[in-house]
């Protein structure tokens, strides 16, 4: 299993992107402009790409950085949306979709989550413009199929994760990623680099599970009312790691504290379970069990946010 926390992208770490800022629905925030109840604009400042709603008819001249009582600040803008670590709305943009980030150090591990487009490439280079020390190609519509009916007439769905652990350790990464999709357009959660570390190898019993936020009433005559809600992804796993190996897993759950977390359970990438063990969150309970002197055993139970 390997875990980073991933880089907080700021301007001086972002490069480009196919998606316009501000984007349509998103204009730019104007005092002499009255906004409807509903409304929604952006307010972009250094290092602060914000969305904000308007909670009032008839709303003239109030700044919404300040205004709390005429504006709700909805969440990242469009563009920004996907180095959002606690948020549930994907970026969306016309395909082909493409960003590029300079994160300023050495890194390994590249994570792309919530996607929704049918190829991802991920291409690393030495420096803007330099070499090309990584690409990689992913085709993610599939069936998924296990008998000849499935192959043949299963509808086709969309693999919503993908990842490498194999970034050349080159002094100044430059990352782009190209999403395609015959629909005209893409969606991308997040899109995570880091410098992951080895917690251990998973030798008992892993579980994915799912923590449902959705409301369902009855009514007195028994209709259910169904308002589906996202549900937040649960994983519960038992790790073994080599004594020599615990200090590092120590220091990483200090770092990891209260911190949003990249988390992997298999190397493997390629594995059918590889993507229901990725997830991006926090650790709710991290026990190191050392009642064995040579290799100690990690329970680790995550949440996704």
């Amino acid at each position: 299993m390997k875990a980073f926390l991933p880089i907080d992208i700021t301007d001086a770490r972002f490069v480009s992107s196919t998606i316009a800022e501000p984007y349509a629905g998103e204009p730019t925030w104007n005092s002499g402009a009255t906004y409807a109840q509903d409304a929604e604009v952006s307010v972009v400042t250094t290092d602060s790409h914000l969305v904000y709603k308007s909670l009032v008819s008839s709303n003239l001249n109030n700044p919404p950085a300040t205004s709390t009582d005429k504006w709700f600040l909805k969440g990242y803008t469009n563009r920004f949306r996907m180095f959002d670590w606690n948020q549930g709305s994907p970026s969306k943009g016309a395909s082909p979709l493409t960003v590029t980030i300079k994160p300023g150090q050495r890194i390994n591990a590249v994570m792309l989550e919530g996607i929704k487009a049918a190829t991802a490439a991920i291409t690393v280079k030495n420096g803007v413009g330099g070499p090309t020390v990584l690409t990689i190609n992913k085709d993610l519509l599939n069936r998924h199929a296990t008998t000849p009916y499935e192959w043949c007439f299963s509808p086709f769905i969309y693999d919503k994760v993908t990842a490498t652990f194999d970034v050349p350790p080159v002094g100044d990464p430059v990352i782009t990623v190209t999403l395609t999709d015959p629909s005209g357009t893409c969606e991308l959660s997040r899109f995570a680099v880091g410098q992951a570390i080895y917690l251990g190898e998973i030798e008992w019993n892993p579980v994915s599970d799912a923590e449902n936020y959705s409301e369902i009433t009855w009514d007195s005559f028994g209709k259910a009312t169904l308002t589906p809600v996202p549900s937040q992804p649960l994983i519960e796993l038992e790790l073994a790691t080599e004594a020599n190996r615990v200090n590092t897993v120590r220091q990483f759950r200090e770092q990891a504290n209260a911190k949003a977390v990249v988390w992997s359970g298999l190397d493997n990438l390629d594995h059918v379970y590889a993507e229901p063990l990725v997830l991006i969150g926090v650790y709710q309970r991290f026990p190191i069990d050392l009642s064995n002197i040579k290799q100690a055993k990690i329970n680790l139970t995550l949440k996704g946010i």
